[in-house]
């Protein structure tokens, strides 16, 4: 991913070029093949550019058609040919190796704001009008790249590298209590514009930032659509439309040089490794795929690195295995090399930057299976409500009876009837799992237990067919997940890439009727028949067979115990002493949970030692 940041202001003022050059220093892990500074009276930016493909890249940054609007920004869109042709129908035709970069200069120059809608990818870019003294930023609706803002004096700042904002004068360290009270709760905030700082903020998925003079003004400005379900006549009409979006969207993201991809046993990675190494071996795109898992193996049986490595040597990729028996809970924490912007709760941080080191070895773009889970794995009960609602008995006898009869049960439900009867009951409390190490003080400032109470609560049914599945597309942690994965989180300039998280993707599965083809990723196995191994199209979704902390623990290779020095600010949020009674004897979830203070804990050291970047 590229890096870029800029300042901006409603006046004439001229930047200064120190902390632009220090941003750009700033931001040199992310793009090592190029750097661009460029200022004018009230605005300064700076790019580093990581050259990836497929589409042509700008060698000029920022891009502009007129020399009045500026983009700054990182861009890939999926889409091209489609958005170009609506371009064409009403203005003068263009190049087709046209860079994303002008695509999206000329949509706003075509449609305005409107034209944001319109854009499929991974995106998040400026607009800066240095007539109109106007900014515009926008961040894509999955959050698949971050984008950041602050004030320094008179400028507005902005980046996707929350770091390089710090370097700015006048940016305070002080965190957000807020913040952390819902990583202490929850790993992730329930506010998308909050970040770990009081003074730095998050641009939300899907919304749009305008500054001018006037001041600041934040908008959504697109959502997931809720549409009719999709009605076809044949159930094959099914697969090949599926077929079609999943090979369109790995296309679009496929490089024409080496890529990798992060390989489990599962049907998600493996189905994108598969469609990827059928286009790959194409004469239109040569690139060479590569492999890299991690295998669990000695640390306990299982069954994903023998799995991966089946499935790697049917589609002929070389496979890099990742041993996790070789990195302890916590290990390396305390060393400057392992930095992340804001919190995490990843006891093997360590682990999965070496794979992300051993990945950019090789190449720039990685894939993942990331969002296979989110419609694929559906529920009946909403489907069947649909149904009966608008009173199509027929349908419902035909569908569910063709499930019972081919599988020999009935479709999982999925209506929450057993927590929702537990709880009628009186059998779940759901404050029977609240953290009892959070500080008293803190808890009652902040209204830790309300958002506790509000994160155990079913989400609101609003779509009539996936409504688990839209409402996981939709809430805050998906793009704090998929924030984890850039480059300031894993060091190293990899660029991943995720075809079942693509729009045209996920607003096909939302129409897909739920039963047969979301019930245990019936369309995906049907999909991918013929392309991978049986073992592997027909496995049911498994977990890991063990808890690796549990495991590490049960060896007797690691204990949580003796805890380290609490930082003095930890103290603040956190009762030491109740962390250390509940980690003595907490397994499974009670010891994930009970360690993320912990994970804070390193993470606050680092930021009083001044851990920053530049």
């Amino acid at each position: 991913m590229s890096g870029f940041a800029g300042m901006v202001c409603a006046g004439d003022a001229t930047p200064d070029p120190n902390l632009l050059e220090r941003m750009a220093a700033g931001l040199k892990f992310r793009g090592p093949d190029a750097t661009h500074i460029w200022s004018q009276a009230g605005a300064g930016f700076c790019f580093t550019v990581l050259r990836t493909g497929p589409a042509p890249q700008s060698s000029e940054h920022p891009c502009s058609l007129d020399g009045r609007v500026w983009l700054l920004g990182d861009v890939r869109l999926d889409g091209r040919e489609e958005l170009q042709r609506e371009l064409e129908k009403s203005a003068e035709s263009f190049a087709r190796n046209v860079t994303d970069q002008e695509l999206i200069l000329r949509a706003w120059r075509q449609w305005g704001e409107e034209a944001f809608a319109r854009l499929l990818g991974d995106f998040t870019f400026a607009l800066w009008d240095g007539v109109a003294r106007q900014l515009l930023c926008v961040r894509d609706l999955l959050g698949a790249r971050p984008f950041f803002h602050t004030y320094s004096s008179e400028w507005f700042l902005f980046s996707n590298t929350l770091e390089v904002l710090r370097l700015a004068p006048g940016v305070s360290s002080t965190l957000d209590p807020q913040f952390i009270g819902d990583f202490l709760l929850r790993e992730w905030s329930s506010d998308a514009s909050r970040t770990a700082y009081k003074d730095l903020h998050r641009l939300a998925p899907g919304h749009l930032l305008k500054y001018a003079g006037e001041g600041l003004c934040v908008r959504r400005y697109t959502e997931h659509p809720i549409e009719e379900p999709l009605l076809l006549q044949r159930p094959e009409e099914y697969i090949e439309r599926f077929q079609s979006v999943l090979e369109h969207t790995v296309r679009d993201r496929l490089p024409h040089g080496p890529s990798a991809i992060f390989l489990s046993g599962g049907l998600d990675s493996t189905s994108v490794a598969a469609v990827a190494t059928k286009i790959a071996r194409s004469s239109e795109t040569p690139g060479l795929l590569r492999a890299s898992t991690i295998d669990s193996r000695p640390l306990f049986q299982d069954e994903e690195g023998i799995l991966a490595s089946i499935v790697a040597q049917h589609l002929g990729l070389d496979l890099q295995i990742v041993s996790r028996d070789s990195c302890l809970p916590y290990q390396g924490w305390g060393e400057s090399q392992l930095r992340t912007p804001e919190p995490i709760h990843d006891p093997f941080l360590a682990l999965s930057q070496l794979q992300y080191r051993q990945v950019s070895s090789q190449a720039r773009v990685a894939f993942t299976g990331d969002g296979g889970d989110d419609v694929l794995t559906g529920q009946a009960w909403p489907y069947l409500v649909y149904l009966l609602r608008r009173w199509r008995f027929g349908t419902i006898g035909k569908t569910f009876g063709s499930y019972l009869l081919k599988h020999k049960r009935v479709p999982p439900l999925r209506g929450g009837f057993r927590t929702c009867l537990g709880r009628w009951m009186g059998r779940t409390n759901p404050l029977a799992e609240f953290p009892c190490w959070l500080q008293p003080h803190f808890v009652e400032q902040y209204h830790l237990r309300d958002r506790w109470l509000d994160q155990q609560r079913l989400p609101k049914i609003s779509h009539p067919l996936h409504p688990i599945g839209y409402a996981g597309l939709s809430s805050e942690s998906a793009p704090s997940m998929l924030e984890t994965e850039d480059a300031a989180w894993t060091c190293v300039p990899v660029e991943t890439r995720a075809p079942l998280l693509d729009l045209r993707m996920l607003r096909f599965l939302l129409r897909v009727p739920p039963v047969p083809w979301c019930m245990e990723k019936e369309l995906l196995r049907e999909a991918m028949r013929g392309m991978l191994p049986e073992k592997i199209r027909s496995r049911p979704k498994t977990p890991l067979l063990a808890e690796p902390l549990d495991s590490f623990v049960e060896s007797k290779r690691w204990s949580p115990l003796p805890l380290p020095e609490a930082p003095e600010e930890l103290r603040m949020y956190v009762d030491w002493r109740r962390v250390r009674a509940t980690l003595k004897t907490a397994t499974g979830s009670t010891l994930w949970i009970g360690l993320r203070p912990v994970s804070l804990g390193y993470w606050l050291k680092r930021i009083e030692k001044g851990g920053r970047i530049g």
